[in-house]
């Protein structure tokens, strides 16, 4: 069994349902889990919105 990704809206296993979730993977996944894998922090706007941030060499300023 592949390990399941984890949806960075709600940091639980991707839905089966969801209907952005790619469908030949079995793991799960989206766009947001991508964007999240490649160095974007994905910030929920509320009213269904999501902005994802992505930070050059994924290094946060202080």
């Amino acid at each position: 069994m592949n390990e399941q990704l984890i949806c960075p809206l709600d940091g639980k296993p991707c839905e089966a349902d969801c209907p952005d979730r790619y469908k030949a993977q079995p793991e799960g996944g989206c766009i947001l889990t991508t964007a999240q894998e490649l160095g974007a922090h994905i910030i929920y706007l509320g009213g269904g919105d999501v902005g994802m941030l992505y930070t050059p060499g994924g290094k946060e300023e202080a």
